[in-house]
């Protein structure tokens, strides 16, 4: 979808949806963990994920919650969420959801809110979530470190990023137009995580990132290519055994449902 500022989402495509969803890391449940020590989750009945992407989000949702209702934009990335017996995958955008007002006892938006209409899609979340529910909002990055092994990040931010930069984006959370939409009590946290990785594997994660999706898309080269190029930049860094741990960090904002439903 597209927003304010030409703000696109690249990955609304069948291509882009099988890249994400053979490359990302699972670290969901992670955040939904500090998240708790923000707030109080409780156990809801049933909460609403909004960008659901893969699936990944939803997945850690389910474990929080009764039922989970995930919605995406994408089609395609819809197809290629496993399916659960606790989540109902819906097509919509998170600034038109197709849920009444406040049912919700917890909604959760994963790496995905810097896509959205921050002001829309907070003033819906507000109208779906009963008053005293939880919005949780978080995100992972990459820092651009191997263990042991320095050079990487000068050939990450020295080379490739400048190859290929990334697209625009919204903020990834805006703590007034939260506030004007509703919500309140706002915290927020980060955390750092390791995943060992192959150079293949390191090589599969950055083409699925929206820089090498924008890339793709306008035909500045292939996926396939720019793997084998990024694999054979980094091959150097993974040594004999072919495996490394590739630091990732996560970012968690936490804010609550005040008052009536707008």
């Amino acid at each position: 979808m597209s927003g304010p500022g030409n703000v696109r989402n690249p990955f609304g495509h069948d291509q882009a949806a099988q890249r994400y969803a053979g490359a990302r890391p699972y670290y969901h449940r992670a955040a939904l963990d500090l998240a708790g020590t923000q707030q109080d989750l409780g156990h809801p009945e049933f909460a609403l994920d909004v960008g659901c992407g893969t699936g990944l989000s939803a997945r850690a949702a389910s474990d929080v919650a009764g039922y989970v209702v995930a919605v995406d934009v994408s089609a395609s990335m819809l197809q290629a969420a496993p399916p659960h017996p606790r989540i109902r995958y819906l097509r919509a955008t998170a600034e038109r959801i197709p849920l009444d007002d406040s049912v919700a006892g917890l909604a959760t938006a994963g790496g995905a809110l810097h896509w959205f209409d921050q002001a829309l899609a907070l003033a819906e979340l507000a109208r779906v979530l009963r008053p005293g529910a939880v919005l949780v909002v978080y995100s992972d990055y990459f820092h651009g470190k191997i263990t042991g092994q320095p050079a990487f990040g000068t050939w990450l931010t020295g080379t490739y990023l400048p190859r290929y930069p990334a697209p625009a984006r919204h903020a990834a959370f805006e703590e007034d137009v939260a506030e004007s939409a509703g919500f309140a009590q706002v915290r927020y946290g980060e955390a750092e995580y390791a995943v060992p990785l192959s150079c293949a594997g390191l090589a599969s994660y950055l083409v699925s990132q929206s820089n090498a999706g924008a890339a793709i898309d306008a035909g500045q080269i292939t996926a396939a290519s720019l793997r084998d190029q990024i694999a054979a930049d980094t091959a150097g860094f993974f040594g004999p055994q072919d495996r490394a741990d590739v630091i990732f960090g996560m970012r968690v904002w936490t804010c609550v449902r005040q008052g009536a439903p707008c």
